[in-house]
């Protein structure tokens, strides 16, 4: 009996030490870093593609492109502007999201609801690179 109340408490104890390591070791703090940031800027986070009406045009030139990048671990982050430099797009990606990688500005577009981040700086001041950089 005492040796299958010993197990229990065990198997117990592995369980709870394994629940708490998946949390931990899966946080991402990044995203929800940077959105903060964001919101305290008074920027947009758009969540569907009527909040990019400004790059709708150069979306459909294919004009948007990624002018920088950031690795923040489990996050991804692309600005993307287009030639003229007059309005800016912070995207985040990680594993569950998809790529920023490829034709990124017509994706970003098109599914912003798709990414933990998509946000808008119109016009550039520089708070969105800001905003990234303070993540690092």
């Amino acid at each position: 009996m005492k040796w299958a109340l010993a197990l229990a408490l065990l198997v117990g104890v592995a369980a709870v030490g394994t629940a708490v390591y998946v949390v931990v070791h899966n946080r991402d703090p990044v995203p929800n870093d940077i959105s903060a940031c964001v919101t305290k800027a008074g920027l947009t986070v758009a969540h569907n593609s009527a909040a990019l009406g400004v790059a709708r045009a150069d979306v459909a030139q294919g004009a948007l492109r990624p002018v920088r990048r950031w690795d923040f671990g489990r996050t991804d982050g692309v600005l993307l502007q287009p030639p003229d430099r007059s309005y800016a797009i912070l995207a985040l990606s990680n594993p569950s999201a998809p790529s920023l990688g490829g034709d990124v500005g017509r994706r970003v577009y098109e599914q912003p609801s798709a990414y933990p981040l998509v946000a808008v700086e119109d016009p550039v001041t520089g708070r969105l690179v800001r905003c990234a950089n303070a993540s690092r």
